[in-house]
């Protein structure tokens, strides 16, 4: 089941991306708070939260998220399933998800980075994202560049998109 987080997932999805931090890079607490309340804070924010968090639930156990925000397209920040629930369709069930918002907001196209380093990559060929380029990763307060190579995967709406089979 895939639903929207609220804060009482907030110290699951923490643990998750802090145990999968090498693979899904570091998102500051409140931004996951922004992504549930709509409410963002500090002097660095925009006065609207473009963001939305996703929980994928199996048999009422936490067992991934996903992180997305919205404007030109939709932006995939984070996704993580726990290793014990890999290759069960649930990355799918998330990326549909924020597919489903996206195509609610009237963007078509969705976009994600994946560090060139990582069998991830093989996730977003297999959902059918085309590999659009590489950048240098970029951290995400000081917005400083890191040395590691992103590769950057894009689908849209010239692209085939069912529900359950992206």
């Amino acid at each position: 089941m895939i639903r929207l987080a609220t804060l009482a997932d907030l110290d699951y999805v923490k643990h998750l991306a802090n145990r999968e931090g090498y693979a899904v890079g570091f998102v500051p607490s409140p931004a996951y708070e922004a992504a549930i309340t709509g409410e963002k804070s500090g002097k660095r924010w925009s006065l609207t939260c473009n963001d939305r968090l996703w929980i994928c639930e199996e048999a009422g156990d936490q067992v991934g998220f996903l992180l997305a925000s919205f404007g030109a397209e939709t932006r995939v920040t984070q996704i993580a399933v726990q290793e014990d629930a890999r290759r069960l369709d649930r990355g799918l069930g998330l990326l549909d998800a924020a597919h489903a918002e996206g195509q609610a907001r009237g963007i078509d196209g969705i976009r994600a980075g994946c560090a060139d380093d990582l069998d991830s990559n093989a996730f977003w060929e297999a959902m059918g994202f085309t590999h659009y380029g590489t950048r240098l990763g970029v951290h995400y307060e000081s917005k400083r560049e890191s040395t590691r190579h992103v590769n950057v995967w894009r689908k849209n709406a010239s692209q085939l998109w069912l529900p359950g089979n992206p």
